[in-house]
């Protein structure tokens, strides 16, 4: 009986204490930024859960300070509550960057490269701007886009594209080569991405003028116009950091569109992306991609190679009605300078896919595999920006040593 007593008066007074903190818990007014150089105050109002003044959980100032850090114009966020004011000191990036990207391919034709500038910080909002022209997939490529941070929890997210995209085809079962053009453009929305919910809804109108050149052989594709669109459902509880990120992301999208030759194309996509950090230097990082299209036209298909999908398969050349790959990789960072860290790395690279022959129509099923080793040296002074290198061995569907170089993480 004494034994239950005390159960009792120990609820009653755990009970006490939590209302009694919830009642004397400040109430944040404002906020106190420190770091921000030309971001804009606003930006971090705009994360908030709610208008100011209000409280905040820990939950929510967790999610709170994971939002400032998936900007990616930070190297360093703190958000800690004083009083009825809440602190965030961060160390800014440099945020007009560069967009040099190279990566060897598995031919010399097969070099993909890219310059271009990227504002990370546009207007001091967070917002994209950048323009870019390319060479990749045997063509030269332009795009220019503009597109504002999503983890506002109260306004929707937009993003305008423009672009010209080229891509060389060619196949085993015929001599015949063409190049395909696409110049076009698209508008995209994205729900506010609430505290109570990490789901994000996207929607997106895209139309482009599909053309082709360089032609040879018995294959004649015909040129027409493409109006379409995209809805896409985000699970986001990924959360960014240059060495170490943790947390996944889940992608799922359709793309229904049709020609004006009357052709329908229609397009289902699954991605992941998880991290999982093991101490406080090395991470297990997942990539993961899975996709579907209808076939019948190799103009209307899944591209993978080893600038994307398996390092070491050939580049612009298996043209898919379906596809499915991962990419698994082991990092440890070494600090090296101050904002300066080397990254040694295991990977493995693995994917299933069903390509199209010069006329559409399906072949077998393919496998590919590789294990390798690599480095990257990262300056996180800077955004997105490092010197990758590789080296794989491909085991399937043929075996061979493979060497790749790159500007950017290979996911």
């Amino acid at each position: 009986m004494c034994r239950n007593f005390l159960g009792i008066v120990s609820l009653v007074a755990l009970l006490f204490t939590a209302f009694t903190a919830a009642a004397h818990a400040e109430v944040i007014q404002e906020i106190e930024a420190a770091g921000l150089d030309t971001t804009r105050r606003e930006v971090l109002i705009d994360m908030l859960p709610r208008p100011l003044p209000t409280e905040l959980s820990n939950d929510e100032l967790a999610e709170y300070s994971r939002r400032i850090g998936n900007l990616g114009i930070f190297d360093s966020v703190e958000v800690k509550p004083e009083g009825s004011t809440l602190a965030v000191h961060v160390r800014r990036k440099r945020t007009l960057t560069p967009i040099v990207s190279l990566s060897s391919g598995k031919t010399l034709e097969d070099v993909a490269g890219t310059l271009g500038l990227l504002e990370h910080d546009f207007q001091g909002q967070g917002s994209h701007l950048g323009g870019k022209v390319s060479y990749a997939e045997r063509g030269i490529n332009f795009m220019a886009w503009l597109e504002r941070h999503p983890y506002s929890a109260t306004r929707w997210t937009t993003e305008y594209q423009l672009y010209r995209l080229s891509s060389g085809f060619r196949f085993d079962d015929t001599p015949g080569t063409w190049s395909r053009n696409r110049l076009g453009g698209f508008i995209e929305w994205v729900t506010p991405f609430k505290y109570d919910s990490h789901l994000q809804y996207e929607f997106m109108l895209q139309t482009y003028h599909e053309s082709f050149g360089n032609t040879a052989g018995p294959v004649s594709p015909k040129e027409a116009l493409y109006v379409g669109g995209l809805f896409e459902v985000i699970y986001d509880r990924y959360k960014w950091h240059d060495l170490t990120p943790s947390g996944y992301k889940l992608v799922g999208e359709v793309r229904p569109g049709v020609m004006t030759s009357g052709r329908f194309r229609g397009e289902a996509r699954f991605k992941w992306i998880a991290a999982q950090p093991i101490g406080a230097k090395t991470v297990v990082l997942f990539n993961g991609n899975v996709a579907a299209v209808n076939p019948g036209n190799p103009n209307h298909s899944l591209l993978i190679g080893s600038q994307q999908g398996v390092r070491g398969l050939p580049d612009s050349f298996y043209r898919n009605a379906t596809s499915a790959y991962a990419n698994l990789e082991l990092r440890h960072s070494l600090r090296l300078f101050t904002r300066f860290h080397a990254q040694p790395t295991l990977f493995v690279d693995s994917a299933v896919f069903q390509p199209m022959d010069s006329t559409g129509h399906i072949v077998d099923w393919k496998a590919a595999l590789n294990t390798g080793v690599g480095v990257r040296l990262v300056p996180t002074g800077f955004t997105n920006l490092l010197l990758r290198m590789d080296a794989s061995r491909l085991h399937l569907p043929t075996q061979g040593w493979f060497f790749q170089v790159g500007i950017t993480q290979f996911f």
